[in-house]
C-alpha cells in the first residue's frame, strides 16, 4: 500500500475594518482557494482592526510570531489581498513584509494578486520587481495629472466659468468683513486696548490688529 503524501499546511490571516463588517466572506474563499490547491488549513488569525495604524493588530503580531517559532506547522499563509495584510502605504514596505515572512520559510499567497505569490522554487518573484519599478512613475503621473486638473478648475473658477460645489468663491471664507474691520478701528480709536477690542467684536488680538492695518493699505 503507498503511503499518500501529507497535504501541504497552510495559514489564513484575515482582516476588516470595521466590527459592522463581516470575515465570513473572506475565510469562505480563502478555503476554497485551499481546497483547490490541495491544502490543509491548519490555523486562522482573523481580527476586525482599522487600517489607519492606531490599533494595534494583535492576530497580526501572533502571526508573525508562530512564522519565526521553530516548530511552526504551518508552510504556507494565504491573505485576501495585499491590502488586507499590510496597512503600508508604500507598496515597497508591504512587499517587504513578505520577504521577510519568506525568508523563514513561509510561502506567501494572496487570493487577489497572484503576482505577489511566493515562487515555489524560491527565485525571485518578477511580477513583484515590474510592480516595484513602474508604481513610483504611475504615482507621479497621477499626482501631476491631479495638480494640472486643480490649477486648470481654480482658474475657470476665478474667472467665472465654473462654480464651486458650494457656490461661494473659492478659497477659505473671510474672517473679517469690511464692516467689522471698520468696527475694530473705530473701538481702536476710543483708546480701548487691543485684548478689549478683540473681546467686543470676537476676534483675536492679532487679527484685529492685521485688519486695522489692511484698513489703513486700502486707504492708500
Amino acid at each position: 500500500m503507498t503511503d499518500v503524501p501529507p497535504r501541504p499546511s497552510v495559514a489564513f490571516y484575515l482582516r476588516v475594518s470595521s466590527e459592522d463588517q463581516d470575515l465570513a466572506g473572506q475565510e469562505r474563499e480563502l478555503r476554497l482557494e485551499s481546497d483547490r490547491r490541495g491544502w490543509s488549513v491548519v490555523a486562522v488569525y482573523a481580527e476586525k482592526v482599522s487600517a489607519t495604524g492606531k490599533v494595534e493588530r494583535k492576530e497580526y503580531g501572533r502571526l508573525l510570531l508562530d512564522a519565526l517559532a521553530p516548530g511552526r506547522h504551518w508552510d504556507h499563509l494565504l491573505v485576501w489581498s495585499l491590502d488586507r495584510w499590510s496597512r503600508e502605504e508604500r507598496f515597497s514596505r508591504a512587499v517587504q513584509s513578505i520577504e521577510d515572512l519568506e525568508a523563514h520559510g513561509v510561502k506567501f499567497h494572496s487570493l487577489r494578486e497572484p503576482t505577489l505569490d511566493s515562487s515555489e522554487d524560491g527565485t525571485p518573484n518578477m511580477g513583484r520587481d515590474l510592480l516595484r519599478a513602474i508604481l513610483p512613475a504611475i504615482a507621479a503621473f497621477e499626482s501631476r495629472r491631479k495638480s494640472e486638473r486643480v490649477r486648470v478648475a481654480m482658474r475657470e473658477i476665478r474667472e467665472g466659468r465654473r462654480r464651486t460645489r458650494s457656490g461661494r468663491p473659492p478659497g477659505r471664507p473671510r474672517l473679517v468683513t469690511l464692516d467689522l474691520a471698520l468696527r475694530v478701528a473705530n473701538l481702536r480709536g476710543t483708546g480701548l486696548s487691543w485684548a478689549s477690542v478683540a473681546q467686543r467684536v470676537g476676534l483675536k488680538s492679532e487679527t484685529c490688529r492685521r485688519a486695522v492695518l489692511d484698513l489703513r493699505r486700502a486707504k492708500h
